[in-house]
Order: C-alpha cells, then sequence, then structure tokens
C-alpha cells in the first residue's frame, strides 16, 4: 500500500465511511481496478470528487497509479448491474472529443474537451475538480449532469428533442449556454451530502 493511497484510507476511516464501504476497500486493496470500479458507483463520485478537491487525493497520483484504468477504460456493472458501463477521465487530452458511450462517466481535472454524447445515449455525467467542458448532444438526448466545485460546462450543442437536467454542488459551478443549444436545460441545486 503506497503513502497516498494509505493516507486516503486513513481519512476515510476517520471520517465517517460506513461500515459496508471499508469492507469493500479492504477487500480491494491490492486490486487497482476494483478500487477504480468502487470510485464509479454513483454513490462514491461524490466523495472522490470531494477528497479530489480536498487534496487528499491528487490527479497526478491518479494518472501514475490508476492510468491504466482512466481515460476510456469502460467498467461493467459498477453499481452492480451488469451491462451498465462506466468510465473515468482525469486531465484527459482534449485534442480528442471525449465520447460517452457509458451510462455513467466521471470527468476531472479537464479542461477545453468536448463532450459529445452519442444519439439516443441518456448518460449520468459527473463534472469536478476544476473541469472546464463543452456539451454536445448528437440527438434524442436525456442527460443528468452533475457538477461539483467551480467546474463549468458549456452546453453547445443539444437539438430541441434533447433535455439536460443540471444538477449543481455548489454555488460556485457555471452552467452557459452555447448558439446551438437548442433543447431544454434544468437547473437544480443539489446538497452535497457525504
Amino acid at each position: 500500500m503506497d503513502k497516498e493511497y494509505f493516507e486516503f484510507i486513513k481519512n476515510a476511516y476517520s471520517n465517517g465511511l460506513c461500515d459496508e464501504y471499508r469492507d469493500e476497500i479492504r477487500n480491494c486493496h491490492e486490486d487497482r481496478e476494483k478500487l477504480i470500479k468502487l470510485a464509479l458507483r454513483q454513490q462514491s463520485v461524490p466523495y472522490i470528487a470531494t477528497k479530489m478537491r480536498e487534496g487528499i487525493i491528487h490527479k497526478d497520483y491518479l494518472l501514475k497509479s490508476y492510468g491504466e484504468y482512466l481515460n476510456g477504460y469502460v467498467f461493467d456493472g459498477a453499481d452492480g448491474l451488469e451491462g451498465y458501463k462506466s468510465s473515468w477521465y482525469v486531465d484527459y487530452d482534449y485534442a480528442n472529443d471525449l465520447v460517452v458511450n457509458v451510462d455513467v462517466a466521471h470527468v476531472s481535472f479537464t479542461v477545453g474537451a468536448n463532450v459529445v454524447v452519442p444519439k439516443t445515449k441518456c448518460p449520468t455525467i459527473y463534472i469536478s475538480n476544476r473541469s472546464k467542458v463543452h456539451l454536445i448532444g448528437d440527438g434524442y438526448n436525456s442527460v443528468r449532469l452533475y457538477l461539483f466545485d467551480v467546474s463549468e460546462v458549456t452546453i453547445e450543442d443539444i437539438d430541441e428533442e434533447s433535455i439536460v437536467n443540471v444538477y449543481k454542488y455548489s454555488n460556485d459551478c457555471k452552467v452557459e449556454k452555447g448558439k446551438y443549444c437548442l433543447g431544454k436545460v434544468f437547473e437544480h441545486k443539489k446538497e452535497l451530502k457525504l
């Protein structure tokens, strides 16, 4: 167990992590793939996003220690449902579009990327840790978008048959609508409960 992981575990155990998650983390200590899969559960993402913002988990550490399971790696069944796909993008190379072909995506420390939702896909997307991205839908989309900290999203191109529900965990995150945002965009405030 490396030092940064040990510090994360120590912090988690001393700050009210439930017994179920403690047991699951204990069962994953030696399996990096299982740890990232656990971090991608929808009930885990707000906790992980917060620990990154607090500096408990660092971007460089994630890329160095878990890089093979980030930026395009697809997990099946992270939330316990086979066929339900998840991916985590950290400091994604914005020279290429980030195409969300999964049910759940977490985008962290990413500035400038186009997050593209393919036609008829209805994903849940978490945007955290000072990310600034552009959302583009290819049509007939229903997107749930969760924004953390000071992250920003510009909804560039959404057709009129599409809906984007944005849940803001912070008063400092921003949502802008681009010229071709023709669909319905609803913004909601959400309380962060860890």
